[in-house]
């Protein structure tokens, strides 16, 4: 899968200058499901990827949205079965609204944006970061130490770089989501570069502590 994601972002035309500032938003299914009565959670089956990784919720350029709703919404049948693994529910209208919102603002078509996603999503879940996740599976983990792993993941001078997001019920919170910020042209570069380009998170509100829910 590594090969073709490559090949295929290589050979892209891209229509105009591709975003360099972007928020790369990962989704904690187990925990969102916690809080969240979704289709997307009903559907879940034994097995699948959402119940042991991070998947894909977007991929944002910083400050834009709605760019050109005109935009052409064209996704090859082998990106529609890629994205039903790394973003659960794509097919049921999310992959559509992620382009419409976020995709269009980011200067590529539609299967360039979301191979360029995946493949950051998949970087991501390759890392020491997700091990600790899944040791951690059902535990309570501060903000303080979740930045100690992403730098042990990414770099000490990057552990400040993402902004956690959390949501409560029933007097428990859940860690539901890691957004990351990513400086370059992530059609180009990797994630590992990405942040090392980025600047750290700032003026955000940053959950304090939370469980990533078991599945």
């Amino acid at each position: 899968m590594k090969k073709l994601l490559a090949l295929t972002l290589l050979f892209s035309s891209l229509l105009f200058a591709v975003s360099k500032e972007n928020i790369l938003a990962l989704t904690w299914l187990n925990s969102f499901c916690k809080v969240e009565n979704k289709k997307v959670c009903r559907m879940r089956r034994p097995g699948d990827y959402s119940l042991t990784h991070f998947t894909l919720h977007g991929l944002w350029p910083k400050n834009r949205n709605y760019c050109h709703i005109g935009y052409k919404f064209k996704l090859s049948p082998l990106m529609w079965k890629v994205l039903e693994k790394f973003m659960p529910g794509a097919k049921d209208g999310f992959a559509r609204y992620e382009w419409k919102k976020h995709g269009t603002c980011f200067g590529t078509d539609a299967q360039t944006y979301f191979l360029t996603a995946v493949k950051l999503t998949q970087q991501f879940n390759e890392t020491q970061f997700l091990d600790f996740v899944r040791m951690h599976m059902g535990q309570w983990v501060s903000l303080q130490r979740i930045r100690f792993v992403f730098g042990g993941a990414f770099g000490e001078k990057n552990k400040r770089k993402f902004q956690l997001i959390c949501k409560r019920k029933k007097g428990q919170i859940y860690i539901t989501e890691i957004r990351i910020n990513l400086k370059g042209d992530p059609t180009k570069l990797g994630l590992q570069e990405l942040i090392d380009n980025a600047k750290p998170m700032v003026g955000v509100r940053q959950c304090q502590g939370g469980v990533f829910a078991l599945p």
